[in-house]
């Protein structure tokens, strides 16, 4: 009777470990540490091998700060003499139009029919921006998620907090049907690249 007994503690027990590890490596694990999964507006951010993805910490989420600023839009800045990270969430307000006259938007611009090709501006409204920046970078990408244009740099003399930039666009050709995103992103004194800080959609119909 006590050998079968121990018998059942120990199934018990091989039972619940089993249930445990099965439970801990739905994402995997880095490190020692169990991986969880980051859904964005209903989209699962991807992470390379040489990524650090979100792990649980002592029954705690934690996020990669990068991971984090792209989903939000920001910019991340790691000065590493003090060991801290910055992040900037700056207000980018998108809006296109095909027609200006004084800087003021005649034609509002949001849908276009398949196969057409398209002039247009885009205006950015820049606000709460408390990092310096040294230009932006205007880019669409198709619905198959192919880049339309060439990549639009525009250089930035002076960062300011806010301030008001248009972008013209000549020759776009929407192709495919569905939604085209055009990307505004921020290139940070002293950065290597850009990030984006908004996206507004066009449709083609």
């Amino acid at each position: 009777m006590k050998v079968q007994r121990i018998f059942a503690l120990m199934l018990v027990f091989f039972v619940l470990s089993t249930a445990a590890v099965v439970a801990s490596s739905i994402w995997g694990d880095f490190k020692g540490y169990n991986i969880a999964r980051l859904v964005v507006n209903d989209k699962t951010s991807e992470f390379g091998d040489s990524d650090v993805p979100p792990l649980i910490v002592d029954g705690n989420t934690v996020l990669p700060l990068r991971a984090v600023s792209d989903a939000l839009h920001a910019l991340v800045k790691w000065e590493n003499s003090n060991k801290t990270a910055y992040l900037y969430k700056p207000n980018v307000h998108l809006f296109f139009t095909t027609e200006v006259r004084k800087d003021s938007a005649i034609v509002p611009f949001g849908v276009v029919e398949r196969g057409k090709e398209a002039d247009f501006i885009v205006f950015a409204q820049v606000d709460n921006l408390k990092t310096s920046i040294n230009s932006v970078k205007v880019s669409i990408v198709s619905p198959s998620g192919k880049s339309v244009v060439t990549p639009v740099v525009k250089s930035i003399a002076e960062s300011k907090e806010s301030f008001w930039l248009k972008v013209p666009l000549y020759g776009v050709s929407f192709d495919e049907e569905g939604t085209y995103v055009v990307k505004f992103a921020m290139k940070q004194d002293g950065a290597s690249d850009y990030s984006v800080v908004s996206e507004k959609q066009i449709q083609s119909e």
